[in-house]
């Protein structure tokens, strides 16, 4: 009787369960690299549209508050007395509080080094004061709505009270936008996002926003911009 010989598969060409298994790992690995570059730009353009819904709304409530002061926009703290060196833009902010403004959220920026460990609220007295880490923007003094429309009323807290410039250093203050960009609102009540043709991004750690007739930068007070006597008042 003639024999039937088994028959021989040959190798199979698929892939064996564990080779699937470690190439989806290396897969998701790869997407791992590529996510959190994709979603910091996704998350910092979020909050840029928030700062800058922010910075309008402020805008409007010291627009209101001069409609209502012989169009002065606030000048003095809430003690009367003028502003001058030292003192902060949260003491300007509160002028608007509670009548033209009832949220202070408004005022804050969670990913600002101004606003890292603020200060505790404490009772219904605080509802409405604005206090230490609660604020991220400058605050230039002295503008009535007859101002220049031009001329910035608020904007992305710089470094400093008199180094007006912004850093790519997230974590340091003026670094919110890791100096490439900066948000403002001027008298008219308009603001903006401001990147690229706006900043004078020559030196990294040294940004600013750029007039438009000059380049210069637009937070330094000369005769026929923001006249020389006005103060720039930065958070607490």
């Amino acid at each position: 009787m003639k024999k039937t010989l088994p028959i021989r598969h040959s190798a199979s060409t698929g892939l064996t369960l564990i080779e699937l298994l470690v190439l989806v790992a290396i897969i998701v690995v790869l997407v791992g690299f590529l996510i959190p570059p994709c979603g910091s730009r996704i998350g910092n353009k979020g909050r840029r549209t928030d700062s800058l819904s922010n910075a309008k709304q402020v805008a409007v409530a010291l627009r209101m508050y001069a409609e209502d002061h012989g169009g002065n926009f606030p000048s003095t703290r809430i003690d009367g007395k003028p502003f001058a060196h030292g003192d902060f833009s949260n003491q300007a902010f509160e002028q608007v509080m509670p009548k033209y403004c009832t949220n202070k959220k408004l005022f804050r920026n969670n990913a600002s080094a101004w606003c890292k460990e603020p200060a505790t609220d404490v009772g219904e007295t605080d509802i409405y004061r604005i206090k230490r880490g609660q604020n991220d923007w400058i605050y230039v003094t002295d503008l009535k709505n007859e101002s220049d429309p031009n001329w910035p009323l608020i904007a992305t807290a710089t470094a400093s009270a008199t180094n007006l410039t912004y850093t790519n250093s997230k974590t340091a203050k003026g670094g919110v936008w890791e100096g490439k960009a900066a948000i403002i609102a001027y008298v008219d009540g308009s603001a903006r996002p401001l990147t690229d043709g706006d900043m004078d991004l020559t030196d990294k750690t040294k940004t600013f926003p750029k007039r438009q007739d000059t380049g210069t930068n637009v937070f330094i007070g000369t005769p026929e911009w923001l006249g020389t006597g006005r103060l720039i008042l930065a958070p607490e």
